[in-house]
């Protein structure tokens, strides 16, 4: 009974101990926040920025775009089908040109979300021997002139008039269904320079609104939708003497994209943080960051916000417009603007570091954005360039552009 005695008294010194060290080395941080003594201040000023253009971004909204829509000119959309219909067994496209088969009607079909009484798109085949003639993600209004001449290389073969009488408005759905159907004179057109796929093996599609009668933005949904644009062709085919087999199969999209036609860069842009993925413009600011690194070893950051001010936008009320701010892998060596379009560009690849990479929505005209983070990586040497990327987010509009003046960083700091 001694010895459990002594052992339960050794123990609670043990335990004692153990808890009174851990408590010299704990950080409460309520305590602090109350200490004058460990709390301090400082700003880290702005020393620079630029803007430049990278390559336009269309961002994640699963849309092909048509109309104007602030100052942007949306002028046609391309779509490339698949090779193989998405019937079992699979049917290759130019096998509907056998002389078993006699082919009656096809129809190419878009969903839309969007409402829409008036206007004439017309439907077109690119005729071109190259198998493929656009990157989704690369062709754009400012590159256009280094693909393929879609506009003078191609062949209408079907129309689909918006009126009065032929409205687009979505039902219970959410959706309604632009509609081309591809008949008479148009069929053998289609034919030959479609569905032969040994003299143009493209298979794309240019759709184009005509009636220049759209002055707001119209949207179809493009391929990366769950209500992607497809293509059914009706044919009879010939089984036996006997035999006649009525029926239809379904191509699908495979890719597509929307060509932008962007407002003119503004000769002030430069003079700002300027943001627009539609045309691709982006920005790095550049802090004085030599203050970091006479804080003491152990200092910790616990608040910094980099502030910039809404200069100017095209925004709308209360709509959306988030940023995103990375840290860099390397220093910058041309602080002037550059362009993809000017004629001795040669363009420096500015690499994002992965480890900091943050994105914050506007607040009525400003934007907040925590880069403690970053600051603390900088201090502790796990970044060594002092420059940040700002970009638009994938989530925002295109056609959306602001103009922004950076603020000092105010650092809040402690020292355990």
């Amino acid at each position: 009974m001694f010895n459990k005695n002594i052992i339960s008294f050794i123990f609670v010194i043990i335990i004692s101990g153990f808890i009174s060290s851990c408590s010299e080395e704990s950080i409460i941080y309520t305590e602090i926040d109350n200490s004058d003594d460990t709390v301090r201040t400082f700003s880290l000023p702005s020393s620079r920025s630029k803007v430049f253009q990278s390559f336009p971004k269309l961002g994640v909204d699963s849309k092909l775009y048509f109309g104007e829509v602030k100052g942007n000119k949306n002028r046609f959309s391309l779509l490339q089908l698949t090779l193989f219909s998405g019937n079992l067994p699979p049917t290759e496209m130019s096998d509907l040109l056998a002389d078993s088969i006699q082919i009656d009607s096809a129809m190419v079909y878009f969903e839309t979300t969007d409402s829409l009484d008036l206007a004439n798109f017309s439907l077109h085949a690119i005729l071109t021997d190259q198998e493929s003639i656009f990157d989704e993600d690369s062709t754009n209004f400012y590159n256009v002139d280094d693909y393929y001449d879609f506009e003078n290389n191609s062949l209408q073969i079907s129309e689909a008039i918006i009126n009065s009488e032929n409205v687009l408005s979505p039902d219970t759905t959410g959706f309604d269904t632009l509609k081309f159907m591809i008949l008479d004179e148009n069929l053998e057109t289609f034919k030959d320079n479609f569905l032969d796929t040994s003299s143009n093996p493209a298979r794309t599609l240019m759709i184009r609104e005509d009636g220049h009668f759209l002055n707001n933005l119209f949207t179809l949904e493009s391929h990366q939708s769950n209500n992607s644009p497809k293509m059914r062709v009706w044919y009879k085919a010939v089984i036996d003497e006997t035999t006649t087999l009525d029926t239809f199969i379904t191509f699908f999209s495979f890719e597509d994209v929307s060509i932008i036609e962007p407002p003119e860069i503004a000769e002030d842009d430069p003079n700002f943080i300027t943001l627009n993925s539609g045309s691709g413009l982006r920005s790095i600011v550049e802090y004085d960051l030599t203050y970091l690194d006479s804080l003491p070893r152990n200092a910790i950051i616990k608040d910094a916000n980099l502030i910039l001010d809404i200069e100017s936008s095209n925004l709308i009320e209360d709509e959306s417009f988030r940023i995103v701010v990375a840290a860099l892998q390397d220093s910058i060596t041309d602080w002037n603007f550059v362009s993809p379009t000017d004629e001795n560009f040669e363009y420096q690849a500015y690499s994002v570091n992965g480890n900091f990479i943050v994105s914050q929505d506007r607040n009525d005209l400003q934007v907040k954005i925590p880069i403690e983070a970053f600051l603390q990586g900088y201090k502790n040497g796990l970044f060594t360039v002092d420059e940040l990327l700002l970009y638009s987010a994938n989530t925002n509009s295109p056609f959306n552009k602001v103009r922004l003046n950076p603020n000092s960083i105010e650092v809040l700091y402690v020292e355990p």
